[in-house]
């Protein structure tokens, strides 16, 4: 529930090891607590509790349901608590993030670590109430076995279950459901079945549509049905946390892009819809600024002049950039027709690499900051394909006055590849993934000595320990990567000389 004061991307922090002091520090610098109402309940909290919330609320009442401070769990929970609902994303650590920085979970990342304390400071003696626990990383317990009973957990829940959660929790109270209960795309909520959020949510987070249809193998949104919310819908839901006093909203999907899409065949963007989309968020009152949680870059490629009207109208520009996560995952052709299948749409998977640079160039030159993620270890993945990856990261560095950040994750099985194997990086490293990885970090550097000062808005000592963080801490992190690089015997390849290097920007690292 912090916000990680707002600093740019720095939410990846939660999954940082607790193993060192570094780290550690690092983590104690960035996660503020959550501010809190005048009875010390968090006031903004995760867009997905908040439909919980919601449903429980229109089925029991407001006063039989409370969203706790995970840190003071035990003063929200009385002899008359009957159920404890938990929710994570990445309950232990098995999510690609966390499974990269540590070590392919060799280490413990802070979100396994403070799950498990929230897991533990519930089992009181005699306990009456019931666990239950949701989210996106309920999965993790199907890799996991034993692990749901040794944290008393009684049950775990899969799926959307939005529309279902008042018939849930009483059967839980009950103490009659089952200790794992899964939910797929048939029993899924129509919009209307969907309650709308009662608080504002952390990062300002609106949802404006649901599933994708891209067909990414690795992906398990792509599993769900795409969904559409209405304007008024989306409205509302704007309004509680510009309410809040947050101006710029943060627009979730899992493809902005696809927002109302009408073209399957090539998938090519409904622009009208789109625009009016960010339009009409911008009109709600108390909005200043408002930008997408995900897109696909194809998107930008295809129609470059959808991304140029849309920066007008959420007002962005050179002081002002616009936020989007999307997945580069490879810079193999050959991989991404095997395993991303329609990402590149209306391109052609071969076209993939050339589709990555062309639409960091645009949105780039439309005052987009892109964060990439890239996949090691996808099934099928040759040394042959990573290499093409380094190949890509060099191409994308060339692109003048270009900005992104790649953060490299290991593959998780989750999906339609649900039950391949975890890549367990220090088991299967090899030169080229490592290049990937090194590649990638680095590249965070340099966006980190020439952008992070720009992008954060702090007080100034406040900006000035932050941005010193990042920067000896990014370091740090390339100096155990070298080193780790040397006892493997693996060679670190020299990268071209970067377009910031050429004009002449001075951007130091330590020697490979």
């Amino acid at each position: 529930m912090t916000d990680y004061r707002n600093v740019p991307l720095a939410t990846f922090f939660s999954c940082i090891p607790t193993d060192h002091w570094q780290s550690r520090l690092a983590f104690r610098i960035l996660a503020n607590p959550p501010p809190s109402d005048g009875e010390g309940r968090p006031i903004r909290v995760p867009y997905g509790l908040r439909k919980i919330e919601a449903s429980l609320v229109q089925a029991h009442g407001r006063d039989s349901v409370t969203i706790a401070d995970p840190r003071n769990i035990e003063e929200y929970i009385g002899d008359d608590t009957e159920v404890v609902g938990l929710h994570s994303m990445d309950p232990l650590g098995l999510g690609p993030v966390s499974m990269s920085f540590t070590m392919g979970g060799v280490l413990t990342p802070y979100t396994k670590a403070k799950f498990l304390e929230l897991a533990h400071a519930l089992q009181r003696p005699g306990r009456k109430y019931k666990v239950i626990l949701g989210g996106p990383g309920a999965w993790h317990f199907d890799y996991r076995e034993g692990m749901q009973q040794s944290l008393g957990i009684d049950h775990i829940v899969h799926g959307e279950v939005d529309h279902l959660v008042p018939e849930i929790f009483d059967r839980v109270a009950r103490d009659d459901a089952p200790p794992v209960m899964r939910f797929t795309n048939a029993t899924a909520p129509s919009v209307e079945q969907i309650p709308k959020i009662l608080g504002p949510t952390m990062h300002a987070m609106n949802e404006v549509m649901r599933g994708c249809g891209r067909g990414c193998e690795f992906c398990e949104v792509t599993l769900r049905r795409p969904r559409y919310f209405p304007l008024d819908y989306i409205a509302d839901e704007v309004a509680m946390n510009a309410q809040n006093g947050q101006s710029s909203i943060q627009l979730h999907s899992d493809d902005i892009f696809l927002y109302r899409l009408e073209n399957w065949r090539t998938m090519e963007p409904n622009e009208d819809a789109v625009k009016e989309l960010f339009r009409f968020v911008m009109e709600q009152p108390g909005v200043t600024h408002c930008y997408p949680t995900h897109g696909t870059v194809s998107a930008a490629v295809s129609n470059p002049g959808m991304i140029e009207d849309l920066t007008r109208i959420v007002r962005g520009g050179p002081r002002k950039w616009i936020g989007i996560q999307s997945g580069i995952e490879t810079g193999s052709p050959k991989l991404s027709r095997a395993v991303l299948h329609r990402k590149a749409a209306p391109f052609t998977a071969e076209e993939w690499p050339d589709l990555v640079v062309r639409g960091t160039e645009i949105l780039n030159r439309n005052y987009w900051y892109p964060a990439y993620t890239i996949i090691l270890g996808l099934p099928g993945e040759t040394p042959e394909d990573a290499w093409m990856t380094v190949d890509l990261i060099d191409r994308m560095e060339q692109i003048p006055k270009g900005h992104f950040v790649t953060a490299p994750l290991t593959f998780v099985p989750i999906g339609v590849l649900r039950g391949e194997e975890f890549y367990e990086l220090d088991k299967m490293i090899d030169e080229a993934r490592f290049n990937v990885a090194y590649r990638a970090w680095r590249h965070i550097l340099l966006e980190i000595d020439t952008d992070l000062w720009r992008l954060t808005e702090l007080p100034m000592p406040l900006k000035a320990l932050v941005v010193l963080t990042a920067q000896v801490g990014g370091r740090y992190i390339l100096r155990i990567m070298e080193r780790y690089a040397r006892g493997k015997g693996f060679r670190i390849r020299a990268p071209a000389k970067t377009r910031r290097q050429a004009e002449g920007h001075t951007v130091s690292f330590p020697a490979a």
